[in-house]
């Protein structure tokens, strides 16, 4: 399977990413549905070696970001708290997006990896340079990055340290950005890929949390991980205010 994986990640097409900023958890809830209609398929294009760098469309650096969250005190490997989403486990990274004049980007709530210190997350549009990652649905919910097309989300996390993953849950916090259908997401790794039922994410708000499954897609001691999510199911777009990787590991 990885053989698989690996072929279908070797071309890559990433964009820039906002600057990344620190801030707090919050959530809320909205009182209608959306009014974006973007359906779209996924392949699995696109790759990032260990380090973080792209090929010749552009790169990222491994620094660490300037306000990055701190872990909270030690409870067990995995240092992030309780997962909000209501996953088993604990935090092992959780993002936000947030809007800048209309621009998603994403903000750093926890990094409960033992070895995390340059674990970092961003958006990104295949085969566009000078991609520019949408906030939108302000006003029916909290709002988040749209995540539709050849878009998708880019999450680079050192399991470095931990020596067994028993479970590994994967979940976003948002809804399907479409006026009439539900839509799901799937993600893909080195180790694995998979995906949620095609009506996994409800079209109507209040956001909700959404959890998968994705345990033989993350593997203990890899210091270059990195996991990729998209957007798929009927819908093909959705809003995503957060990302949750929760794990029970030791």
């Amino acid at each position: 399977m990885k053989h698989v994986v690996l072929a279908l990640l070797l071309v890559a097409a990433c964009g820039h990413q906002r600057p990344q900023q620190s801030g707090d958890a919050a959530t809320g809830g909205g009182d209608g549905s959306g009014t974006h209609d973007a359906n779209g398929t996924h392949d699995a294009n696109g790759t990032h070696d260990a380090n973080g760098t792209h090929d010749a469309s552009g790169n990222h650096d491994s620094a660490l970001p300037d306000a990055f969250v701190p872990h909270d005190a030690p409870s067990g490997i995995i240092s992030g708290g309780p997962c909000i989403s209501g996953a088993t486990g604990a935090t092992g990274f959780r993002i936000r997006w947030a809007n800048s004049g209309g621009t998603a980007y994403v903000v750093y709530e926890r990094d409960g990896m033992p070895q995390g210190s340059g674990d970092r997350a961003g958006a990104y549009g295949q085969g566009q340079i000078g991609f520019t990652p949408q906030f939108v649905d302000p006003f029916l919910g909290e709002g988040g990055l749209q995540l539709d097309g050849g878009d998708f989300i880019d999450m680079y996390i050192s399991t470095a340290g931990v020596t067994s993953i028993s479970r590994a849950t994967l979940s976003i916090y948002g809804r399907s950005y479409n006026t009439t259908t539900s839509g799901g997401f799937n993600w893909q790794s080195l180790d694995d890929v998979g995906q949620t039922p095609d009506d996994f994410v409800s079209n109507v708000a209040p956001y909700q949390w959404y959890s998968a499954d994705m345990t033989t897609a993350i593997g203990p001691g890899e210091s270059g991980y990195l996991l990729r999510v998209r957007a798929g199911g009927l819908s093909g777009s959705l809003v995503v205010n957060r990302v949750e990787l929760c794990l029970v590991a030791q």
